[in-house]
């Protein structure tokens, strides 16, 4: 209590103690004061934390709180343009405090005093209040630094989070307070009598967007987003949907963006940037509102009182009249919108979709409504037949191709998914095997315009390949096949355009990804035989090939961007060797059909001479590099083993360096490598064959260069790191897993190098352990077991 005392004089009264900094004073001590209030509420409950001060002052320490924050926002907001000042640190601060606070009193789930709420409430009005004039201000700002609350800066996202909290904590006055500014600045729009220029109304909306999507809802990034708990536990006097403050200002903010509908108000007042807004927005709202009709009737079952009523009406409003079916048709109307009228704005049609086309999909029972609308048919036809959302840049065109295909597993009807399907990605398949058949292809294949309506339509079949689900892998596959052929014609023509064959390759590692767990024997026989003469037509062309010599000047991400159609090749090759390929091709006796062994050991002889030391250096290509190696190694050791001297070698020496790498995952993936190999060669000597064993590798020794075979230079090298060098200690079982094989094969190098540490070794403490150690490891007993296991 006594420190806290003395702390309050370096912080109060607050806004004398920020005059005294903006005059010239030292904000040091104010900062510190902050520091301590947030220890003190990370030691103590919401309650206590309040009450610390009520002793020694007639409010409470949330008051305090209160009070130091409008100041700093205040501060923050006054010096917009200086990247580091007091009040920026002291309002990080003061919102941690207030996040701990919140959490405290969210986690006890007992709301917080009346005093606090009523505190939180003033601070929330004078938060919004500030930034709002801050909007107004900046709206005739041209320079760059008037970027004002950009939609996808997370610094700023972080800080509306933590505003919203604080409005949550006071829902029942903070929304209606929104829901009047948000109706007010919609009004103003059409009072264009009273004001001829909007744009400062139109930068408040904006604002206004922001903070109330992060109120109404939260981010959920990668999960099934929920209705905020403190949304739901308030507002238990009201009893009517209408009167919901929730309801009515979603709502409102729907019916202003309905607006954009409207060419000529779209044109006054719907910039691409508050476009951007609306649809985040939107996203949140329908992924967060539009829940599953069950969840409203579960929570009907349990009674219609109190907090139970206010629970049922927000999981229920947006489907009432149907209202939802509505909501859902207006988004995709102003997806079309902002997909097509709004071309270049790449931020904006980002956001429309991957994030609020994507909302309608990821749930199950919007998508069931979405696929029955005109509105989604008109899109779905512009897609395959129209030309307008080619302007899409490639990214765009994947991810909205994606979505569409993900909405034919929502429908209900298999012949009608399958329909769907066929009639979404045949014109698009349809449309490259046009291009490749061409009798001129050679003469215009290289024109911009071809070459660019060629990625397009394998981004698009990309996107579809992505979407691959139980349901609608035959259909997929068959729109694969159909452009198989294509595919190999467009890969010889466009030998020298380095971003059509990483398309190409893209596609077809993608394509396998999607449909190596559904394959039949036949399916997996005619993938093969794609798979093998695309490798071949790849090789014959050297494509991609560098000279290793040259490959030590990478040195930068850009220049190693010529090396992603090799990142490509080694993830093709780890699909087809993915284990749930394997076995599939054995139970289908299909004559001159290649096996998946004979695609990995071409795709082996192509990527070996092409993977230099230099360029493991680079972690992508290195992690998969050595995911590729290790799945190799476990399913096809025979493969390896059988090459020539020069290609095995360029593995094993690239496995030591592995073994050295920085990376966790490139270690474990090496040393599971080593095991495959080592286990594979003891099998073979145990079966009476040579495994190994006219494999070498030399290594320096005491008298120069000597020549040794694989287990025992791995056996040193093993020990070596594990005995004497900075060995990560969670890999211990990976390297004790790869170590027992080696032993097997090399016992008698083994107790060698056992005898010659131990000679070595000169305190007899550690020699007696070492010795104890050795030898449990390598008792016969033990031995014995882990063989038979």
């Amino acid at each position: 209590m006594h420190i806290l005392s003395a702390v309050i004089l370096w912080i109060e009264p607050p806004n004398v103690i920020a005059e005294s900094i903006r005059n010239g004073g030292s904000e040091s001590e104010f900062i510190d004061g902050c520091h301590v209030l947030l220890s003190v509420a990370s030691l103590t409950s919401s309650s206590l934390f309040d009450n610390l001060l009520k002793s020694i002052r007639q409010y409470g320490t949330i008051n305090l709180l209160s009070a130091l924050t409008s100041e700093a926002v205040k501060s923050v907001l006054d010096n917009q343009n200086e990247e580091e000042t007091w009040g920026s640190d002291a309002l990080d601060i003061l919102l941690e405090t207030w996040n701990v606070i919140l959490g405290e009193a969210c986690a006890d789930k007992s709301p917080m005093s009346a005093d606090g709420a009523l505190a939180a409430s003033n601070l929330f009005k004078i938060i919004v209040e500030s930034h709002l004039k801050a909007a107004a201000d900046s709206a005739f700002e041209d320079s760059d630094d008037a970027e004002y609350f950009h939609v996808s800066v997370s610094k700023r996202d972080e800080q509306l989070a933590l505003y919203a909290l604080i409005a949550r904590a006071a829902a029942d006055t903070t929304i209606p307070f929104l829901e009047q500014l948000f109706s007010e600045r919609f009004a103003r729009l059409s009072q264009r009598d009273v004001e001829n220029d909007p744009t400062r109304t139109l930068e408040e909306l904006y604002w206004l967007l922001l903070i109330t999507s992060h109120v109404l809802t939260d981010s959920g990034e990668g999960e099934t987003l929920l209705i905020p708990e403190a949304l739901q536990a308030g507002f238990t006097n009201v009893v009517e949907v209408a009167q919901h403050p929730v309801v009515t200002l979603s709502w409102s903010i729907i019916n202003f963006s309905r607006q954009c509908l409207d060419p000529g108000i779209r044109g006054r007042y719907f910039s691409p940037r508050l476009m951007e807004a609306v649809i985040w927005f939107l996203a949140r709202w329908v992924a967060t509102y539009l829940v599953p009709l069950d969840v409203s009737r579960e929570i009907d079952s349990v009674g219609r009182h109190g907090s139970q009523h206010s629970r049922k009406l927000l999981n229920s409003f947006a489907w009432d009249n149907n209202q939802g079916e509505l909501v859902l048709d207006f988004v995709v109307l102003m997806s079309m919108v902002a997909l097509t009228t709004y071309q270049g704005e790449i931020e904006l049609q980002t956001l429309t979709c991957q994030k609020l086309l994507a909302s309608v999909v990821r749930r199950k029972h919007t998508c069931a409504y979405v696929v029955q609308l005109d509105s989604w048919r008109d899109l779905t036809r512009a897609f395959a037949s129209g030309r307008s959302l080619f302007s899409l840049s490639g990214r765009l065109q994947r991810s909205l191709a994606e979505t569409l295909a993900c909405a034919a597993s929502c429908i209900k009807d298999p012949e009608a998914s399958v329909q769907y399907l066929r009639d979404l990605m045949g014109p698009v398949a349809g449309c490259l095997v046009e291009n490749a058949s061409r009798s001129d292809l050679k003469s215009v294949a290289h024109q911009p315009d071809v070459i660019y309506m060629v990625c397009c339509l394998l981004e698009r079949l990309r996107g579809a390949a992505r979407a691959t689900q139980p349901r609608t892998q035959k259909v997929l596959f068959e729109m694969g096949h159909t452009v198989m052929n294509s595919l190999l014609t467009l890969l010889e023509v466009y030998k020298n355009q380095s971003e059509v064959i990483y398309m190409i390759l893209k596609f077809v590692v993608d394509f396998i990804d999607g449909q190596a767990v559904f394959l039949d024997g036949k399916e997996t026989s005619v993938l093969m035989s794609f798979c093998l003469r695309l490798l071949q037509i790849y090789s014959s062309h050297n494509i991609g090939k560098v000279m290793l010599s040259l490959s030590s000047t990478l040195r930068s991400e850009s220049q190693s961007e010529k090396y992603k159609d090799l990142r490509a090749l080694l993830r093709l090759l780890t699909n087809i060797c993915s284990k749930d390929l394997v076995g599939f091709l054995s139970d289908s006796n299909i004559e001159g059909s290649p096996d998946i062994a004979e695609v990995i050991y071409v795709g082996l002889d192509i990527v070996t001479p092409l993977i230099s030391l230099d360029l493991l250096k680079y972690p992508k290509l290195s992690r998969d590099y050595f995911v590729l190696m290790s799945h190799l190694l476990e399913v096809y050791p025979e493969k390896v083993a059988h090459l020539n001297r020069d290609a095995f070698g360029r593995i094993t020496g690239s496995l030591e360096f592995g073994l050295r790498n920085q990376d966790g995952d490139v270690v474990e993936r090496c040393l599971t490598a080593v095991n495959a190999l080592a286990s594979y060669h003891f099998k073979e000597r145990l079966g009476g064959r040579g495994g190994l064993g006219s494999q070498v590798m030399e290594s320096e020794g005491s008298n120069g260069k000597l020549q040794e075979s694989i287990s025992s230079h791995f056996l040193r090298l093993l020990l070596q790191l594990l005995l004497f060098e900075d060995f990560r200690m969670e890999l211990a079982g990976s390297a004790a897993d790869a170590l027992l094989p080696l032993l097997f094969c090399e016992q008698e190098l083994y107790q060698r190098l056992v005898h010659e540490l131990l000679e070595k070794e000169q305190n007899p403490t550690v020699k007696s352990r070492l010795a104890l150690a050795f030898h449990n490891l390598t008792s016969s007993n033990n031995l014995s077991s882990t063989l038979d296991r």
